[in-house]
């Protein structure tokens, strides 16, 4: 599912698209965890779920993992769509050296109708 189209220094690389997709479980990634460029980035998702659900952000260095709810950690209505931007860096502060990884997850199982997860440059945001 991740797609890496665009160029690094264009303003937007799209990471996945994804469409009408069965159930991936309840806390459950629903895409590959991928990393960010070297640039400063920011992450716009655009999410609709077919099942009233909190949705989260997974973000991990691969030893230590962290779901972090969007839209206030309340859940989201079914069959809406709603678009979440938020700051993310290729790598740790403390290390410099730790990739961290991004994903999402659903607390309720549900069919995922629509999710096109895009990195954003620089001072494109």
């Amino acid at each position: 599912m991740p797609e890496s189209s665009g160029l690094r220094n264009s303003g937007c690389i799209a990471r996945a698209t994804v469409y009408a997709l069965a159930a991936p479980g309840a806390n459950t990634n629903i895409i590959t965890p991928f990393s960010v460029g070297d640039n400063a980035s920011a992450i716009r998702v655009t999410v609709c779920l077919t099942t009233s659900s909190v949705f989260n952000v997974r973000v991990t260095d691969g030893s230590t993992a962290y779901s972090m709810g969007l839209n206030a950690s309340s859940a989201l209505n079914a069959g809406d769509l709603y678009t979440f931007t938020f700051g993310a860096r290729h790598y740790s502060s403390q290390t410099g050296t730790t990739a961290l990884t991004y994903s999402f997850q659903v607390e309720t199982d549900s069919v995922i109708n629509y999710l096109l997860v895009e990195e954003i440059i620089g001072a494109a945001v």
